[in-house]
């Protein structure tokens, strides 16, 4: 068997930032074993299979593996994987926006192509309605604050909650005061894996309003528990916090609230995602994640 894939880069601007992703655009005729072991070769936080799809209106279905098992719902992957369908199958980009719809777990996902002089610049996802937990007491909150080797006093002076929030896909949200103390976080994967026993969540996004650019609302780590690795750019925790943001009013709130998240910085691979919250009255009704995308290659596997 040949599986050819596509190597992008998600939520960058230019090669060799961002979240790297391999994508395979036909991976029909490998089965689940598989689909697991290539991702595996590939060892990236994930790997994405475009399969046929029979649900109408679906271009393609999409399947994620991490290195481990396969994941439900990922940011980067859904967008990385739409610009290779696109790019791949030479799909006309003459409209300013495309609507594009994949079949996914839990059924249709749809896409925005946004294109400028025919090709493509950005791409934006509306990701499930927010789902926020209950807030930790203080004694979990110093558990988290040793997990990530950070002063509890830095999370404490933040005065916002720590919480598991989702938007596809639970993540446990840290705030933390200084951007200094942030980038100096060490996190220890065996207590962070203790942590979030009992909940959804595999993701820890710790983050802080201090940011290196600044148009950005935010500066933030993502830490993958089972993996134990730190992801460069991680669009489904991004939209949770997006999420987190409005709903605490941490940001300025307007009735589409447009937020930048910088990302990747302490792995040398900066990302940016864009997320817009659209809010009736109070009410979150709408949460939209984005960002660029970079083709770096291609290859084949002989298997």
């Amino acid at each position: 068997m040949n599986l050819r894939y596509v190597l992008v880069d998600v939520f960058a601007d230019r090669p060799l930032a961002g979240n790297p992703l391999a994508v395979f655009p036909d991976a029909s005729g490998a089965d689940d074993e598989t689909l697991q072991l290539v991702a595996r070769e590939m060892d990236h936080a994930a790997t994405a299979f475009l399969l046929p799809s029979s649900l109408p209106g679906a271009q393609f279905r999409l399947r994620i593996f991490s290195r481990e098992r396969e994941i439900p719902f990922a940011g980067h992957p859904a967008l990385g994987a739409h610009y290779v369908h696109a790019t791949e199958t030479r799909r006309p980009l003459t409209e300013p926006v495309i609507r594009v719809a994949h079949e996914g777990k839990g059924g249709l996902f749809e896409v925005e192509l946004l294109t400028e002089g025919g090709r493509i610049v950005q791409l934006r996802l509306t990701q499930r309605l927010p789902e926020i937990g209950r807030k930790l007491g203080p004694e979990e909150i110093g558990h988290v604050a040793e997990a990530l080797g950070l002063a509890e006093a830095e999370i404490q002076a933040t005065n916002q909650p720590v919480r598991v929030a989702s938007t596809g896909l639970p993540v446990l949200i840290v705030p933390v005061a200084t951007l200094a103390a942030l980038s100096a976080a060490r996190p220890r994967y065996g207590l962070l894996r203790d942590l979030l026993e009992g909940t959804d969540a595999t993701l820890v996004y710790a983050f802080t309003k201090e940011t290196c650019e600044a148009r950005s609302a935010a500066h933030a780590r993502a830490f993958d528990v089972l993996g134990s690795v730190e992801v460069p750019g991680a669009g489904a925790a991004a939209g949770a916090l997006g999420a987190y943001l409005v709903a605490h009013s941490a940001v300025t709130i307007q009735p589409v609230t447009a937020l930048a998240i910088e990302q990747g910085r302490c792995v040398n691979r900066p990302s940016t995602i864009y997320i817009e919250v659209d809010l009736d009255g109070s009410e979150i009704v709408r949460v939209v994640m984005g960002g660029r995308v970079v083709r770096v290659g291609e290859g084949r596997l002989e298997i």
